[in-house]
């Protein structure tokens, strides 16, 4: 199996610690820069994204969809509850990544010459991110108190922030969920 990804991507990040997790091993495909637009390094994936799973000749596109396919094949039990169907955990999976998704339009933006301050649609997306913490942060009560995807989802989204700094991230209950797990070596091992 190959995962292609970049070593700083939040959506690829909490697939690398679901593997790691699970003691798996693959080849990691760095594709260089997501800003560029040339097909090539992306291998089979036409949205050229990351990250992407190849397994044979089988190639899975988008971070959930990845998890979803390894621990239906590799992990019978999801010990890390990939396969959830609790609407408040889908619902704060569906908020990590669309914040996360703001926060890749705003510094792809800004990589590729935009000026963000300059475009009202990229203060909706800065909105999007702040609006999507804080009603985080008021749910981290639902936040798991053992290690599962939502964890791991969670601190890749953190992280990503923090290195960024596209967003205000004054949401306490986050940050202490997310640093209650940072240092876990299975998380810490990916940190960005």
């Amino acid at each position: 199996m190959q995962l292609f990804y970049t070593p700083r991507s939040h959506f690829s990040r909490k697939v690398r610690i679901l593997l790691d997790a699970l003691g798996l091993e693959i080849e990691l495909i760095d594709v260089g820069n997501v800003a560029d637009a040339i097909a090539a390094p992306y291998g089979p994936n036409p949205l050229m994204k990351v990250p992407m799973l190849v397994d044979g000749a089988l190639s899975v596109f988008d971070s959930d969809h990845i998890a979803a396919y390894l621990v239906r094949k590799l992990d019978r039990s999801d010990q890390f509850d990939v396969l959830s169907t609790d609407a408040d955990t889908l619902n704060a999976r569906a908020v990590m990544n669309g914040v996360m998704a703001a926060e890749v339009e705003l510094i792809l933006a800004a990589r590729t010459g935009l000026d963000t301050r300059a475009h009202r649609r990229f203060d909706k997306l800065r909105d999007s991110i702040q609006q999507g913490l804080a009603w985080l942060d008021a749910r981290s009560g639902h936040f798991p108190s053992h290690p599962t995807y939502l964890t791991f989802h969670a601190v890749s989204m953190w992280d990503h922030l923090v290195l960024y700094q596209v967003a205000d991230l004054a949401f306490p209950n986050l940050r202490d969920y997310v640093m209650h797990w940072a240092s876990t070596p299975v998380i810490a091992r990916s940190t960005p």
